[in-house]
């Protein structure tokens, strides 16, 4: 993957720099593609092959064609599933005019939590 910078869902601080003052004008399957050329890839965790733990996967992605002026990340346990787990949601929210919008949503669960959560964002910047 041809890439300038990877962050993972911790890395809230630099995220939100990458999103204030800036619009989302284009989504294209995992990708959100910002006003000034940056695109944005959001790539679930790869977890175990065998148990099924650790695997995330993008829900949910939206454009935002107003300027963004606040950022919210929120994760939410939802239930316990079928091994008795809790399921994770990673969601990224964006205020912009006076909306709040989903921007972003990666679900999947941690298991037993050895391999892994949440998920890697690519950043592409455009090169001038």
């Amino acid at each position: 993957m041809d890439y300038d910078k990877i962050y993972y869902e911790s890395d809230e601080n630099e995220i939100r720099e990458l999103l204030l003052y800036r619009k989302v004008v284009k989504v294209e399957g995992n990708t959100l593609v910002l006003d000034n050329g940056t695109e944005l890839t959001f790539e679930g965790n790869a977890g175990c092959g065998f148990c099924g733990s650790g695997w995330y996967s993008v829900t949910e992605l939206n454009e935002c064609d107003n300027v963004i002026t606040n950022v919210e990340f929120v994760r939410d346990n939802v239930v316990k599933n079928k091994d008795g787990y809790d399921e994770t949601s990673y969601k990224i929210f964006v205020y912009a005019e006076d909306k709040h919008i989903k921007l972003a949503q990666i679900d999947g669960d941690d298991g037993s939590g050895y391999y892994g959560t949440g998920y890697t964002l690519y950043v592409k910047f455009k090169k001038d």
